[in-house]
């Protein structure tokens, strides 16, 4: 928790929807230190009632031009559908505010660099919501990757959805829905992090599975960098069992998390067990031998998701606070996430859903 003197920021949700009234608006009352709601936007007056008795004081706009005009507004927090984020962030960032904006912060890599110019004459001030780098399941993940304990990583597979018949916008081609933007950057955002290097393979598959709109609602992106790990992911509406959320495999063990578990499965080969060096024969092997007696001593142990590093949904606007006031650089760079849209940019493109 981030101890200051200063005031907090002052902040102009756009955008009253799931997100806004659901998310974002919960998570900055768990900040009020750092931030204050002083303006609401929707074109819905209904949505803008919800609000303000949810932020006691703030302005209601039925226009965004207007909510630009309240000179109190130093961050505007876009929570609007896709289709709208690239022209309001524009938008916000000639009102010469910051803008911290939902994923997908645009729909497509001409779209993100042209923001990313739109940032940079802005003086940097546009921040992007990539809020699940902060997932204590995800962060849980990466820590027992960086202990060692699995000896060099191969392969990981990351399993997101459940089944769902969505039938909202986000469900429509036209609206700019499909889990490709709907929630490709959060876990293509993950899947970079952990890949640690730019991918040289990409293989990916797009589905309809259980959508009642025309977009695609089951994605398989599978990747491979220069040293030879192995990202397979996949975003699925149609998912009838429970696969791990993640699951890491290395030369020495692996690590099993499922979703909601309070704990996740580590088995690695005992350290204290040495194995002797040997040699492979081209002689014909005894019958019913795979060429090896050896006995491996595994050693089976639970994790409880209990990360040691800063972990939790709402962590994300500690590091919005920071960039803010404290000029400390905001994790997640502009250039992460032109790389992420690129990414699904080109698998989109090769795709049926286009």
């Amino acid at each position: 928790m981030i101890r200051t003197t200063r005031p907090p920021i002052r902040v102009g949700i756009v955008g009253l929807g799931r997100a806004g009234l659901q998310m974002h608006g919960p998570e900055l009352m768990q900040y009020p230190q750092l931030f204050q709601v002083v303006a609401v936007c929707d074109q819905f007056k209904d949505r803008r009632d919800m609000a303000q008795q949810q932020f006691p004081g703030s302005r209601g706009y039925r226009r965004l031009e207007d909510l630009l005009s309240d000179q109190a507004v130093e961050l505007v927090d876009i929570c609007t559908p896709s289709l709208d984020h690239m022209d309001m962030t524009i938008e916000a960032l000639k009102a010469k505010k910051w803008v911290n904006v939902e994923r997908p912060f645009c729909l497509e890599y001409n779209q993100a660099m042209v923001l990313r110019a739109a940032a940079l004459k802005s003086g940097g001030k546009l921040l992007v919501r990539h809020n699940y780098r902060y997932e204590p399941a995800f962060v849980q993940t990466r820590e027992i990757i960086e202990s060692g304990l699995l000896g060099p990583v191969y392969d990981i597979k990351i399993r997101r959805g459940h089944f769902h018949r969505r039938d909202d916008w986000q469900t429509v081609k036209s609206c700019g829905g499909g889990v490709c933007m709907a929630w490709g950057p959060a876990f293509m955002d993950q899947a970079q992090v952990l890949l640690n290097s730019p991918p040289v393979k990409i293989f990916s598959d797009f589905k309809r599975v259980a959508s009642v709109g025309d977009a695609e609602d089951y994605l398989r992106i599978v990747m491979r960098n220069f040293t030879g790990l192995t990202i397979d992911l996949e975003i699925s509406a149609g998912r009838i069992g429970v696969d791990p959320l993640f699951c890491v495999t290395g030369e020495k063990g692996e690590f099993r998390l499922y979703p909601d578990a309070p704990e996740g499965t580590l088995r690695i080969i005992d350290p204290k067990q040495k194995l002797p060096r040997r040699r492979s024969s081209v002689r014909t092997p005894p019958l019913g031998s795979f060429g090896t007696a050896e006995t491996i001593n595994w050693l089976d142990k639970q994790i409880p998701v209990a990360p040691k590093g800063r972990a939790g949904m709402a962590v994300i606007w500690e590091d919005v606070y920071r960039q803010i006031r404290e000029n400390i650089a905001y994790p997640i760079t502009l250039d992460q996430t032109i790389e992420t849209m690129r990414l699904l940019t080109l698998i989109k493109k090769d795709s049926n859903y286009a």
